[in-house]
């Protein structure tokens, strides 16, 4: 089946769990690339065959932790002007694996990153043709002759192009041709021609970077994100967005890390294995001296002692939780955000493997803001959503103070006057882009309903928040939420994935009965109880929930998997916590220009604005108080789907991070349901508790410091 676009997608690999092992089989080079992270390259640094004939008997024998599949990297300098040791090196490891009868004497890949000057060599060919099939290489040419040229040159100053484009005809009918290209200030400014050059080239796969170095120079962020802008619209106009690939595009980059995520690394250093020419290991080549400008180099053993287990240790437990400071851990861009952790390594303040380099922070930002810009055009001109969904802060415009109600704070109505003006709309749709918050219209009535956003706003993503009784006029909003209160169920005809539900605490015993009624329409239903507070009747909530959790286990039972429902489902599918992240993760940008943590405290005091979309979140105070780890509760409790109200909570406790008791109560309520349905199902159930309120798992309650409190 064809990818709806290709461009914002990884090219296919030929396995996503091979190991790498790489031979070093030259320190020189036949170029002097400007950008080169080798930078103490050596004529005299060669690798002889028993070296690499020691590595091959240790890898194929040795006890340790290999992969079913794995890739054999020749690299240098340049390999290439190695050929016969190549050619050599890879006989000899065909043949032992074969020998030992080893997974990889099948399962193997030959793989070449080459600048292509001696591609075209007899000696080169003749290893194509003889590993055909098993081998992979990839030319480095950076698209127009005026860009290559640039950088891409050899000893005596002069460029490489004209050397290197002689073969590509030849390459591109050999291999499904793919190419890395990097950039710097100085080349900025060829970006865009150079990617189309290369596809008018032949070369369908091009991954592209921006070096890690500190050479950025103020204007480069907007200068990277203005030639991407220009080649997303050329890949638009064109509809070329399923025909080619580039990998400053990506549908998985741009939103805060994902928990799952912060347990991995970037990049592979430690999970690979680099052999030099004179036979020392190493756990990625960026950790060789003749990359390293700051700090020693990284040896892991020798060919002749082996891998030394106790230097690996550093490796196998780096992640991203302990290599990021606490700007990159709350990052709203760090998913997917590019390092080189040999680069880190170069660069810390010690000689440390858990310390970041960050020079190119602005240059990732514009790289976001560039494919937000082109996945919204993609969406908004041909309907392609973005496939990966991301993890982003929200910025909710509330279009006229009497916006429908989408969350625990109940909007009882106000000003139905003139509302949010174009203008305004339009200066936080700006700040949103520039700030990297996914902007959320919740309208009241169809004022804003005739405009055709798709086109006058076709820069960005929008998702509407609109109440159902208007369906009828929504007619250009294309990611719609449907609000919809006991009134309203079966005013729509069609049928919905996501809808929010509103019910005031005094009716709870209708919950059950329009949750089962609303099924019939939605596949998923966001719950949002109003006005919650000390009189909240938990035994009406407990028997409205499992009714509830019965009316799933029928679907399931009836082959119906696919119903989702806040209140219990998100426990049992959810690995984040999934609180309304008021604060720190959503905001209000409201008709009187201003931003506020949530409707609720706008509406209580206009004067509590946190920022403007002119001055940024500057009237944010105590912003750590926001964020989970910093609520005493809520950092101890282990129900995930709990969507707590910091607007309840500052009326109930007089503390934004700190629950009233009747929500923590109301939250285990669905936990102890939740652990029901996952037993009625089979599922992994939760081991149940013997609490309501989680404030008994805190240390000071724990501890019976608490004083005279009483839980």
């Amino acid at each position: 089946m064809r990818e709806l676009y290709t461009v914002g997608k990884a090219p296919m690999q030929w396995s996503e769990t091979a190991q790498t092992i790489t031979f070093i089989v030259t320190e020189d080079c036949n170029l002097r690339c400007k950008y080169c992270y080798i930078t103490h390259k050596a004529s005299n640094k060669r690798m002889n065959f028993d070296t690499a004939r020691k590595f091959i008997d240790y890898i194929l024998t040795a006890d340790i932790r290999i992969s079913e599949d794995v890739i054999v990297e020749f690299f240098g300098g340049e390999p290439m002007i190695e050929m016969k040791l190549v050619d050599q090196i890879s006989d000899y490891f065909k043949i032992r694996a074969y020998e030992l009868n080893h997974p990889w004497a099948w399962r193997y890949r030959f793989n070449f990153a080459t600048n292509g000057v001696n591609y075209s060599s007899p000696e080169v060919q003749a290893y194509i043709k003889k590993n055909e099939g098993k081998v992979s290489i990839g030319i480095s040419i950076d698209g127009t002759k005026e860009k290559h040229d640039l950088n891409r040159v050899f000893p005596d100053g002069s460029g490489s192009y004209s050397a290197i484009e002689k073969s590509i005809p030849l390459w591109v009918s050999q291999f499904a041709p793919a190419t890395k290209m990097t950039f710097a200030s100085a080349d900025l400014k060829y970006l865009k021609d150079s990617v189309i050059d290369l596809w008018n080239h032949g070369v369908t796969d091009v991954s592209a970077n921006v070096v890690f170095e500190d050479v950025w120079q103020e204007g480069d962020d907007a200068l990277l994100e203005q030639q991407l802008r220009e080649l997303a619209d050329y890949i638009l106009d064109n509809q070329l967005f399923d025909k080619y690939y580039c990998t400053f595009f990506s549908d998985s980059i741009g939103g805060y890390q994902p928990e799952e995520t912060k347990d991995s690394t970037y990049c592979g250093a430690g999970k690979m294995i680099a052999l030099a020419p004179n036979g020392n290991l190493y756990p990625c080549v960026r950790y060789k001296d003749y990359s390293l400008n700051k700090h020693p180099e990284r040896i892991i053993g020798t060919v002749e002692t082996g891998i030394d287990m106790e230097l690996v240790r550093p490796f196998m437990v780096a992640s991203s939780r302990y290599q990021d400071d606490s700007e990159c851990a709350n990052c709203p861009i760090a998913s997917g955000c590019p390092q080189c952790q040999g680069f880190s390594y170069d660069e810390a303040d010690t000689c440390t493997n858990f310390q970041r380099a960050k020079f190119i922070c602005k240059m990732q930002k514009a790289r976001v803001r560039a494919n937000d810009y082109y996945f919204a055009k993609l969406f908004n001109r041909y309907g392609i959503n973005r496939q990966s969904v991301r993890n982003t802060a929200s910025m909710y415009f509330l279009l006229s103070d009497s916006f429908t109600t989408y969350c625990c704070y109940h909007n009882q109505g106000g000003d139905n006057g003139a509302g949010m003006t174009i203008d305004a709309l339009k200066a936080g749709l700006k700040f949103c882009a520039e700030n990297f918050f996914s902007p959320v219209l919740v309208h009241a009535d169809d004022r804003f309903l005739s405009i055709d956003f798709p086109h006058v706003f076709e820069e960005y993503y929008l998702q509407h928040i609109i109440p159902v009784r208007l369906w009828k006029k929504a007619t250009f909003a294309k990611d719609v939420l449907f609000v919809f209160d006991h009134e309203s169920i079966g005013m729509y005809p069609h049928h919905l994935s996501n809808c929010i539900y509103n019910i005031e605490q005094a009716n709870l015993g209708v919950l059950a009965e329009d949750v089962t009624a609303l099924f019939e329409t939605a596949d998923r239903i966001n719950v949002n109880i109003l006005d919650l507070d000390s009189h909240f009747d938990e035994a009406v909530y407990l028997e409205q929930l499992r009714k509830i959790k019965d009316c799933l286990v029928h679907f399931r039972e009836n082959g119906v998997s696919n119903k989702e429902i806040n209140l219990i489902t998100d426990l049992c599918n959810s690995e984040e916590w999934c609180n309304c992240g008021a604060g720190d993760r959503s905001f209000a940008f409201v008709p009187n220009g201003k931003i506020y943590t949530c409707p609720g405290f706008y509406k209580e005091d206009p004067d509590a604005f946190v920022g403007s979309v002119d001055t940024g979140l500057d009237h944010l105070k105590n912003p750590h108080l926001y964020r989970k780890e910093y609520h005493p509760i809520c950092h101890v409790c282990d129900a995930k789907q709990c969507r707590i109200c910091i607007y309840r909570n500052m009326h109930g406790t007089h503390e934004v991070n700190v629950s009233p008791s009747y929500q923590c109560r109301k939250s285990h309520l669905e936990r102890q349901v939740s652990v029901e349905y996952l037993e009625s199902t089979g599922g992994n159930a939760m081991a149940p508790v013997d609490y309501l309120d989680p404030a008994v798992l805190t240390p000071t309650i724990k501890k019976k410091e608490a004083g005279y409190y009483k839980i």
